[in-house]
């Protein structure tokens, strides 16, 4: 008989290993670069956790999420916020020992809401410009959401989390699964 720790962690590598064939088939797309982060997250983790014989840190994990949103700007966007954007993460660095650890999980959701924000923006822009909703653009969202709950699930606390973060690994192995066949610029809009 298999143990629901057993399980949790079928689900959690087959995600890993799932989330490396989105990056590979958003190759040469405008979100090559959030897949590649995504694909490369739970590795490090991983990584870390067998080297570190600890969970990775949160403030590493926020860093990722910032990567994240740098990803999702364009490249003009960036020229024109360079300095800030270096800026961000050196004044992070310093104040990383006088952050405690519910308001560095406060700052990953919020990081994770202004990626919402971004897959919306792609989303509204693309309907307003076509009178269709883009597929991709809509799974993109409710990926994120996921994400969102995931996280809230650590401040929150459901009553079963164990059970709730196994129903999310699964959701996210398929979101995976949708991205790794679906790609942004192929036409994946429905009326």
């Amino acid at each position: 008989m298999i143990s629901i720790s057993d399980l949790y962690k079928l689900v959690y590598f087959s995600g890993i290993i799932v989330w490396i064939l989105p990056a590979i088939r958003q190759y040469k797309t405008e979100f090559f670069d959030f897949f590649l982060i995504l694909a490369l997250i739970d590795p490090v983790a991983v990584v870390y956790g067998y080297f570190a014989k600890a969970s990775i840190p949160l403030w590493l994990t926020t860093l990722f999420a910032y990567l994240l949103i740098i990803s999702l700007l364009s490249e003009d966007n960036i020229k024109k916020l360079r300095y800030i954007l270096i800026l961000i993460p050196i004044v992070f660095m310093i104040s990383i020992p006088l952050i405690q650890r519910e308001y560095f999980l406060y700052l990953i959701i919020t990081e994770n809401i202004i990626i919402f924000i971004f897959f919306l923006k792609f989303l509204i822009t693309h309907y307003v410009n076509h009178q269709k909703v883009n597929l991709f653009y809509f799974m993109l969202c409710f990926y994120e959401l996921t994400v969102i709950l995931k996280l809230s699930n650590l401040i929150i606390g459901f009553s079963n989390a164990i059970l709730f973060y196994f129903f999310t690994g699964i959701a996210q192995i398929i979101f995976g699964f949708f991205f790794s066949i679906v790609r942004e610029d192929e036409s994946t809009v429905i009326v």
